[in-house]
């Protein structure tokens, strides 16, 4: 998609926000109150794992990141983007989308598919931008089942339509986003059971730099969230030895979390971007 092209879609989404100062979602929204919440960080790994577990992202993401190098700069750089989108006035997280955008479009090359021949991969491409969103929302969905007060169905949907805009804004067309949670649910089942999902040596080169963020120390309690969290099949591909006690691990140790969390004064359990957010909208909005 070409730069223009891409300004003329955020500035038409633009449009249709009442306040410009409040950002794309603003203060009432579900994508704030799912996203202040500090329990996100224990679905990180997952969606990392889940991302490079499509071979095309995992080859991207090989040639042309300093994953080996500067593992930590990278997860951190993405989720600070994601959260930055979400938190930021209109015209911040349309320089953000956009210099994302201007990456991406750098991002090209060649992959030997399953052994089955040559194919290319663009970092723009629709489809792995789609694959890309939908681990995130779905890791998402899966972490905060553990808050101490889940949210409603209606919450849930409301959370998910608002995601449709999200995937909006980073340039995947509407006509290939499945518009409901249920529809999502299911093209999500049915993509993580197809063959276009598997685990290259690429992408298990980069789950062991991941596992070793930020330091090497953390290894073991990374091993237990990717291991714990990850759905049955990536589990085994990619390799994590008696896989099966680790979910049953994750979910006790989640339950410890939801306990903590239920006594954190909200000023600690909410994410600093959220703060920063609502103090920005009680200065400016209209």
């Amino acid at each position: 998609m070409a730069d223009t092209e891409y300004k003329e879609i955020l500035n038409e989404l633009k449009l249709q926000v009442d306040d410009p100062v409040g950002g794309y979602f603003g203060p009432g929204s579900m994508a704030w109150r799912v996203n202040r919440e500090v329990i996100l960080g224990f679905a990180a790994m997952r969606a990392l794992l889940m991302q490079v577990a499509h071979p095309k992202v995992a080859q991207g993401v090989a040639d042309h990141s300093q994953y080996r190098q500067k593992p930590f700069k990278r997860a951190y750089t993405t989720l600070k983007a994601q959260q930055e989108i979400v938190f930021g006035d209109c015209d911040t997280a349309a320089r953000i989308l956009e210099g994302i955008s201007r990456r991406h479009n750098q991002v090209k090359g060649h992959i030997n598919e399953n052994g089955s021949g040559v194919d290319t991969y663009f970092g723009n491409d629709p489809g792995l931008k789609l694959w890309v969103h939908a681990t995130l929302i779905d890791s998402v969905l899966y972490i905060i089942n553990y808050l101490p007060k889940p949210f409603s169905r209606e919450e849930l949907d409301q959370f998910y339509r608002e995601s449709v805009l999200f995937a909006r804004l980073m340039g995947i067309p509407g006509d290939i986003i499945p518009p409901t949670m249920t529809d999502f649910e299911e093209w999500m089942a049915e993509t993580l059971d197809s063959k276009e999902i598997w685990v290259t040596p690429a992408a298990k080169s980069i789950a062991a730099s991941l596992l070793r963020l930020p330091f090497r120390l953390f290894l073991p309690l990374n091993y237990v969230m990717a291991a714990g969290t990850l759905p049955e099949k990536l589990r085994i591909a990619y390799g994590f030895s008696g896989s099966g006690a680790y979910p049953r691990l994750m979910d006790l140790g989640m339950k410890v979390v939801r306990a903590f969390i239920a006594v954190l004064p909200v000023r600690m359990r909410w994410l600093p971007p959220y703060w920063r957010a609502l103090k920005r909208c009680k200065e400016y909005c209209s």
